[in-house]
């Protein structure tokens, strides 16, 4: 068996991170400079960034392509949302759910994304999926197809890589031998919340978010078989220290199993620390985050 080729998992950032700043003290223009100035060459961008989603003007496009052309990056990921319910009430119509459907993979093949962050509607805070999603997923997949974009749904704690829902979509995406459909591995999965170096105030988040009764956290091998499933993955961080270290996330190992592994895909951060409305204060921790991924990955 011949030797698996090392991967060169891309360094991207996901706008959500300013979402503190976005249109407050900072315009999308000063994003992209922001995104390029940390060395990322890729991002992702939510459908609420999209100025008159679903249906940006010309002149938009126009900008959004200018901007990635000028900073020399490449559309990572869309983030979207597979809704059955849009108001309180009766579930909405196949029809209904198939049309939104389709109108985003339009739309992310129109600005050049080939993954979704498909958030499918979910029953509980560890986002097990409202029963009937292969229903809802399998007619989309066709479209998916046709517009080449992989719907990716997030694995985020509480939820951990071992909840069966995840290997649910992981034998759909098996029974339908198809690329379209997988996971987008939130790095949050891994935080131990009793065991890390975070601030006394993010401790006591961790533990209220977490618990050993939620079925724990993710270990940094559990991401070995979801890898081939995985276009993007939400490189997620709380805190970074004054020693370029994520305080609660064993980064190094999961990115050296990502290398080992031969994974490709986009790696966008994903800052939900303290202080996301301060935009020198988020620069900063975004920065650390790159120079650590920098230090790991070597490039």
């Amino acid at each position: 068996m011949s030797e698996i080729k090392k991967g060169q998992p891309k360094r991207g950032v996901s706008v959500y991170s300013y979402a503190g700043v976005l249109n407050v003290s900072m315009t999308l223009d000063d994003v992209f400079k922001d995104m390029y100035d940390m060395g990322a060459t890729c991002f992702e961008l939510l459908t609420s960034h999209i100025e008159n989603y679903p249906n940006p003007s010309t002149q938009w496009i126009d900008h959004f392509f200018w901007l990635c052309d000028k900073y020399k990056m490449q559309p990572a990921e869309l983030g979207h949302w597979a809704e059955t319910h849009l108001h309180r009430g009766p579930r909405m119509t196949d029809d209904e759910i198939l049309a939104n459907m389709v109108r985003d993979f339009k739309l992310a093949n129109l600005l050049g994304f080939h993954s979704l962050r498909t958030k499918i509607t979910c029953i509980n805070r560890h986002c097990d999926p409202e029963p009937g999603w292969e229903k809802d997923i399998e007619r989309a997949l066709p479209y998916a197809e046709k517009y080449d974009v992989a719907m990716l749904s997030e694995c985020h704690a509480p939820t951990t890589l071992k909840r069966k829902h995840i290997w649910d979509y992981i034998e759909f995406a098996d029974k339908h031998q198809t690329k379209h459909f997988g996971i987008n591995v939130d790095f949050g999965t891994f935080v131990n919340p009793k065991e890390n170096d975070y601030p006394p105030e993010m401790k006591e988040r961790m533990n209220r978010m977490v618990s050993e009764e939620d079925g724990g956290y993710s270990r940094p091998e559990d991401i070995i078989p979801i890898l081939p499933y995985s276009r993007t993955c939400h490189a997620k961080f709380n805190y970074m220290d004054e020693n370029f270290h994520e305080c609660g996330i064993p980064y190094e190992q999961i990115l050296n199993i990502m290398v080992e592994q031969g994974w490709n895909g986009n790696l966008v951060s994903e800052y939900e620390g303290p202080r996301r409305d301060e935009a020198e204060y988020l620069g900063d921790q975004l920065r650390r985050q790159h120079i650590m991924m920098n230090r790991i990955l070597g490039y």
